[in-house]
């Protein structure tokens, strides 16, 4: 498998990668993919794809009869206009769409997801890509929907430097009854 970026020096016509990123998009979004969405990746242009935040990943696989799309990630504003991922179902459950998010990652540095509480396959992805849950939100119709956003990383943020207890100090645990408690 291979994940590249779209861009406009691809040697690929866009009208053709946009017109099969479409097509493999209506076919394998499942029905979960919003006419809202679908708009958006309709209006994308390769003008767009130069701005700040905006990216286009494809997961390629090679067959018997050649190069397969096998998945597609899209983001417009770090995220936050338009966060879509589409893997084929025969290459699901393959780590594919977590790549592509974490590829999506990698070239943004940050990056936000809306994610509804009912898609939990997708919440899979996102917490497998390394976003983490921020805030719960509700989309115009009034759905309750999981704000997945990557952490960012600032100067000040350090990791905490591990502590290692000695023999004789006392563990404590937020719940009774946790295997790591040591009696007393």
């Amino acid at each position: 498998m291979e994940i590249r970026a779209v861009t406009r020096e691809a040697g690929v016509p866009w009208e053709l990668q946009h017109g099969e990123i479409l097509a493999f998009v209506r076919k394998y979004g499942s029905g979960r993919i919003s006419p809202s969405v679908l708009r958006r990746l309709l209006r994308l242009t390769p003008s767009d794809l130069d701005r700040p935040g905006c990216s286009l990943f494809v997961a390629r696989i090679r067959a018997e009869d050649g190069e397969r799309l096998a998945g597609i990630s899209c983001t417009a504003d770090y995220g936050r206009k338009l966060c879509v991922v589409v893997v084929h179902p025969l290459y699901r459950g393959r780590g594919i769409g977590a790549k592509l998010l974490q590829a999506q990652l990698t070239r943004l540095k940050q990056l936000s997801c809306r994610v509804s509480l009912s898609q939990v396959p997708e919440l899979r992805l996102c917490f497998r890509a390394g976003l983490y849950a921020s805030d719960l939100i509700r989309d115009p119709s009034g759905k309750t929907l999981l704000l997945l956003e990557s952490r960012p990383i600032s100067p000040e943020h350090r990791e905490p430097s591990a502590h290692y207890s000695k023999e004789g100090d006392i563990v404590v645990t937020p719940r009774p009854g946790h295997p790591d408690l040591v009696p007393q």
